[in-house]
C-alpha cells in the first residue's frame, strides 16, 4: 500500500516538475521573443530593409513569365493497364530532364508530340499518379499523389484502367495544344496500340461466341420442343410418367449469354482508343506561385531573417570578441 502510494507521489512530483519546465520555457521564450521586437524596432531601418527585399524578392519569382499553373485529367484506359500507360508517360517526363547546359531539353518534347517549340518550352512538369478504387467497385476513390499505397493492400486496390495526369504550365492558354498532342502520343504508341487491339480482339469474340451459343441452344430448344417425345415409362415421386412431362427450353442459358453478350457489347462501345481524357486537362486558374501565396511567404520569411539579422548586428562585438578569443 505504501509502495502505490509512493509511486503515485512521484508520479504527482514529476507532472508538477513537468508543468513548471514548460511554463519557464515558454516565459522565456516570450520574453526572449519580445526581446527580438525591441531589437527589431531599434534598428528599424535594417528591418525595413530586409523585409522589403523579401518582399521584392518574392514578386519577382511570382512575376507573370514564371507563373505556373496546373492542369489536371483524369485519364480513362481501355486495353492497355497504368503500368504500361506509366513507362510510355516516364519518356516523355524523361524529355524535362534538364541537360548540363541548364536548360530544359524542350526541342525533345516537342520533337516527340510534334508540337511548336514555344509550347513545349511552356511545359515545366509532368507528372502520373495512381487511382486508388477503396469499394472495389470501379469507381476512382483517391489520387496516391505520394506513391506510397502498398501493393500488398488487397482491400484499397490500385486501378488498372486509371491514371491522373499532372502538367505544369507557365501558358495555360497553350494547354489544349498539349492535350491533343498528349492523346495523339498515347494513341499512336505501338505497345499501347497494340494492348488495345488485343482486349478489343477478345471482346469482339467473346461477342460472336455468345451469338453463336445462343442460335445453338436456340436450335436445340425448338428441335426439343417441336420433336416427337418417344413414350418413355419412368417413375417420379411415387408417380409413374408416361412420356415427357415438361420441355427443355434451354431458357436461363440463353438468358445467361444474353446478359454476357450485353456486357461486352456494352464494354466494345467505349473501345475507340488505347487513352482518352474525359473531361480533358482541366486547368487550375489559380497559380502555383501566384502574388499572394508568395507575398505572404515572402512576409514570414523577410521577418524570420530581419530578426536573425538585428540579433547578430546587436551581439557582433561579442561574435569578433569570441572569434578572437577563440583564435
Amino acid at each position: 500500500m505504501d509502495d502505490k502510494n509512493s509511486k503515485e507521489m512521484n508520479l504527482i512530483e514529476l507532472l508538477n516538475l513537468l508543468g513548471k519546465w514548460i511554463k519557464k520555457v515558454t516565459a522565456r521564450l516570450i520574453r526572449f521573443v519580445g526581446f527580438l521586437l525591441q531589437l527589431a524596432f531599434k534598428h528599424w531601418v535594417v528591418s525595413a530593409i530586409v523585409l522589403l527585399l523579401s518582399v521584392v524578392a518574392g514578386q519577382y519569382l511570382a512575376r507573370p513569365s514564371v507563373r505556373r499553373y496546373e492542369a489536371n485529367a483524369m485519364a480513362m484506359l481501355y486495353g492497355c493497364e497504368n503500368s504500361t500507360v506509366k513507362e510510355v508517360f516516364r519518356q516523355l517526363q524523361n524529355s524535362l530532364i534538364p541537360k548540363k547546359s541548364t536548360t530544359f531539353s524542350s526541342m525533345n518534347l516537342a520533337t516527340v508530340l510534334g508540337i511548336p517549340d514555344s509550347v513545349a518550352e511552356n511545359i515545366v512538369k509532368l507528372e502520373s499518379y495512381n487511382v486508388i478504387d477503396y469499394l472495389d467497385d470501379n469507381t476512382p476513390d483517391m489520387v496516391d499523389f505520394d506513391n506510397s499505397h502498398s501493393l500488398n493492400d488487397t482491400m484499397n486496390l490500385i486501378m488498372k484502367n486509371h491514371i491522373f495526369i499532372q502538367v505544369q504550365t507557365l501558358k495555360p492558354t497553350q494547354i489544349r495544344i498539349f492535350q491533343d498532342a498528349l492523346l495523339n502520343y498515347f494513341n499512336n504508341n505501338p505497345m499501347l496500340k497494340s494492348e488495345f487491339e488485343s482486349t478489343k480482339t477478345g471482346i469482339e469474340n467473346n461477342i460472336r461466341l455468345c451469338d453463336t451459343e445462343i442460335q445453338r441452344l436456340d436450335s436445340l430448344a425448338n428441335l426439343s420442343y417441336f420433336k416427337d417425345s418417344d413414350k418413355k415409362i419412368s417413375l417420379e415421386n411415387n408417380n409413374l410418367i408416361v412420356g415427357e412431362q415438361r420441355k427443355q427450353l434451354f431458357y436461363n442459358d440463353i438468358l445467361s449469354l444474353q446478359e454476357l453478350r450485353n456486357i461486352n457489347t456494352n464494354s466494345l462501345v467505349l473501345y475507340k482508343k488505347p487513352v482518352d481524357f474525359p473531361a480533358g486537362l482541366i486547368v487550375n486558374p489559380v497559380p502555383i506561385n501566384g502574388r499572394i501565396k508568395y507575398g505572404v511567404y515572402s512576409i514570414f520569411i523577410g521577418s524570420l531573417l530581419a530578426l536573425i539579422m538585428v540579433y547578430l548586428i546587436d551581439n557582433l562585438k561579442k561574435i569578433i570578441n569570441y572569434l578572437i578569443n577563440k583564435k
